[in-house]
């Protein structure tokens, strides 16, 4: 696997001792290559037989790493395990918003968490205005509407 083999140069050209990834670490990081390779995809575009909404892109997504999640964002914040706190949030998260109206508490809208940095969750999912892209947390309009992180991974 191409990923393992980055790793393992990384690894053991620039750090003294060996790391030693879990299985659910590499799915972690296949789950965000495999997603990235799909930034700048229209959203509701159609690939292979799904359409990328936000809840498709990511049914797509974990599908293809041998995990599964319902179709739609309403059902999917109950798919995988509650993740307890935002910074126990892990890359290949599924994270869920409420929809467009902030008030409205029912599930809208899900990406899947890429990585945390300076205390800020960044996620990748598709967005109606930009596509597949990459926003964080701190946006006041993802921040309003955040409703929580489920862990997809660990929960299989």
């Amino acid at each position: 696997m191409q990923i393992k083999a980055l790793i393992f140069f990384v690894v053991s050209h620039f750090m003294p001792y060996q790391v030693v990834l879990s299985e659910s670490d590499v799915v972690r990081l296949k789950i965000i290559a495999d997603a990235e390779k799909f930034i700048g995809t229209r959203y509701k575009s159609k690939v292979d037989k799904n359409i990328f909404d936000c809840s498709g892109f990511a049914r797509y997504i974990y599908s293809n790493n041998g995990l599964k999640v319902t179709r739609s964002s309403v059902s999917q914040v109950h798919d995988g395990k509650k993740v307890s706190a935002i910074q126990n949030a892990k890359p290949g998260d599924l994270i869920v918003f409420k929809g467009r109206n902030a008030r409205n508490i029912r599930p809208g809208h899900v990406g899947i968490v890429h990585h945390i940095s300076n205390d800020t969750v960044y996620f990748i999912h598709s967005s109606v205005q930009k596509g597949v892209t990459i926003d964080h947390l701190h946006d006041p309009y993802y921040k309003k509407r955040f409703l929580q992180i489920r862990d997809i991974v660990g929960a299989r």
